[in-house]
């Protein structure tokens, strides 16, 4: 489970360690913003309420040498980019790598143990057929890169993504998103 803080905490935070960045360079408030370019007044505010505009958060973050790792930070938002991606690219059509094996109209699987392992029975024989969101949610609850590949080959991207959704974890998100354009780049 992805920990999760509240907004409080990441401005207390955030606050906190800029103060101490200021410190440690041996810096006044006054000083301080000065160097970076913000009026006194807005990086006193700053600093005890932990608010401040975008602009100026990114001329303390270059100031503070930190805006490379925030630049690596927006780079990691794949989403506008493949909104942006798919507007100009023209529809890729889809080869035996990226067509599910089991068809959207089908509700259920019957699963087979040589290709899913023994792992996801729990007793059961083989050939038990499961309602697919219910298969799906199994394999999802511990995934691993196999599972994903898996779940991507037999059921594709368009019906697998409202069920990476749902789980709300970023980092299965990614996995299915580099996954999902390995599997492109080998069309």
């Amino acid at each position: 489970m992805v920990t999760s803080y509240k907004v409080d905490e990441l401005l207390t935070q955030t606050k906190k360690s800029v103060r101490n960045e200021r410190i440690a360079l041996g810096l006044t408030q006054k000083e301080f913003a000065g160097f970076v370019g913000l009026k006194y007044a807005t990086y006193r505010f700053f600093e005890q309420e932990g608010k401040i505009s975008l602009e100026g958060f990114l001329l303390v973050l270059n100031t503070l040498n930190k805006s490379i790792e925030y630049k690596k930070f927006l780079d990691g938002f794949e989403f506008e980019n493949a909104k942006e991606r798919v507007k100009s690219e023209p529809n890729i059509s889809q080869n035996s790598m990226t067509k599910p094996i089991v068809s959207a109209s089908q509700k259920q699987i019957t699963l087979d143990k040589q290709i899913f392992g023994n792992e996801l029975f729990y007793s059961v024989e083989n050939g038990h057929i499961y309602e697919v969101s219910t298969f799906i949610s199994i394999m999802l609850s511990g995934y691993d890169d196999e599972r994903l590949a898996l779940l991507l080959r037999y059921f594709g991207a368009d019906r697998l993504k409202p069920y990476i959704l749902k789980e709300k974890n970023i980092d299965l998100l990614k996995k299915f998103n580099k996954h999902l354009s390995y599997l492109k780049r080998r069309d």
